[in-house]
């Protein structure tokens, strides 16, 4: 599916003076062309796709060419995402810059009146990638485009946007600027390290009462043979980590519940691809601890080029469970990521009460889920809508509460 949208010079501004005032409407529209791609048709532009990551006025490691393209083609049930590329137009070059792209769920039906920023289990973000310089132009195309093409949408809902990161505070002045519903349907707060402060290490974040016990646990470990921290980052040497990074979660609980990365081909290639892929832009990392040169914890760690890390995926050998394998690795973990100068900030990618990872890093992202109008016309068929996922948000937490109820019988 395929849009075009021409437009006219704009006055340039700077991207602070965007962000406070919004696109200005008196002035003419700049020229841009927009058009909708499947995965294959949006491989060819990846060059052009990962620059505007560099200069993106959020960074979103989820939304990059070599995390969301494997993420379509590989993980079962993530659904058939579109990418909405704003193209900015050059001459008779129709692509020039790009100045936004958004995975997208979009309407399957005529009469379907809600869009979705593209999410999945493996995901942590959904913020679209918007040029720092055009982000409100670039949003309000995008949004305009998607009316265009779906008369009958009233909502765009995207999920885990940091309230205050700039794509949560553009979205909500580009709904306020033009009349629009602005909802938050859901938030949680989720673990973060400060990676900027020098002189700090792990310990300096828990109890001398947990510390003990860590070091203890560690002297119980290395009683049992050799035990070494180690850091993957070359893109070769990822790949045999990869391998044993599978092998040690399939063995634990996540393979007897059928979630593990080698339960399911599809995933299996998805992580080979993905990390093999971000690993060739020094973008993928394995944090892991061994005991007699053999893995028993590992950490993924993905990185964006503007000093942003996510704490990805983590597991360990439940053999050594008593031992906290995981924590002794994510202790040594934070100590590198807060001498890594490359470093400033770490999501924690965690859900919400985390039992580990809430207690070694204090620092805390407010999470939240929005939905936004489409139209301001269209505020009844919003509220419907908003409605109904209220509803199947208080379900979903109920039917939680009763099952741990019954676990814990």
């Amino acid at each position: 599916m395929n849009g075009l949208s021409p437009g006219a010079l704009d006055a340039p501004r700077s991207p602070e003076a965007d962000l406070a005032r919004g696109a200005d409407d008196s002035q003419p529209p700049f020229p841009h062309f927009l058009e909708c791609l499947g995965v294959e048709e949006a491989q060819n532009y990846t060059a052009e796709w990962a620059d505007l990551c560099e200069r993106a006025l959020e960074p979103n490691i989820f939304f990059a060419p070599g995390f969301a393209l494997n993420a379509a083609r590989h993980i079962p049930g993530s659904g058939k995402p579109e990418f909405l590329f704003c193209w900015e137009a050059e001459g008779v070059k129709a692509r020039g810059r790009l100045l936004g792209v958004w995975p997208l769920l979009l309407p399957q039906s005529t009469f379907s009146s809600l869009a979705r920023s593209w999410s999945h289990d493996y995901g942590c973000s959904g913020a679209p990638l918007l040029d720092r310089a055009r982000a409100p132009f670039a949003l309000e195309r995008m949004t305009a485009w998607l009316r265009q093409h779906h008369r009958h949408l009233s909502v765009l809902e995207t999920t885990q946007l940091v309230k205050t990161n700039p794509d949560f505070i553009a979205m909500s002045e580009h709904a306020r600027r033009h009349n629009l519903p602005f909802k938050i349907v859901g938030q949680y707060d989720r673990a973060r390290l400060d990676a900027t402060p020098v002189a700090v290490g792990a310990r300096d974040f828990i109890s001398s009462r947990k510390r003990k016990e860590l070091q203890r646990q560690y002297r119980r470990l290395r009683e049992l043979g050799a035990v070494a921290f180690h850091v993957t980052r070359d893109a070769d040497d990822l790949r045999a980590q990869i391998e044993a990074y599978m092998l040690l979660e399939a063995k634990g609980w996540k393979g007897e519940k059928g979630t593990a990365f080698l339960n399911d081909a599809g995933l299996a290639t998805f992580l080979r691809a993905m990390s093999r892929t971000l690993g060739l832009d020094g973008k993928c990392r394995i944090y892991w601890l061994s005991l007699n040169q053999k893995m028993i914890a590992g950490n993924i760690v993905l990185l964006d080029s503007r000093g942003g890390a996510y704490f990805w995926k983590t597991t360990y050998d439940e053999d050594y469970r008593s031992l906290s394998p995981g924590v002794l690795l994510t202790m040594d973990m934070t100590d590198r990521l807060l001498e890594d100068k490359d470093v400033a900030t770490v999501d924690s990618c965690a859900v919400a009460n985390h039992p580990m990872i809430d207690h070694l890093w204090r620092g805390r992202l407010c999470i939240a889920d929005v939905m936004m109008g489409a139209a301001p016309d269209r505020a009844f068929a919003f509220n419907v809508v908003l409605q109904r996922e209220k509803f199947r948000r208080s379900l979903r937490e109920r039917v939680k509460t009763v099952l741990a109820r019954i676990k814990a019988r």
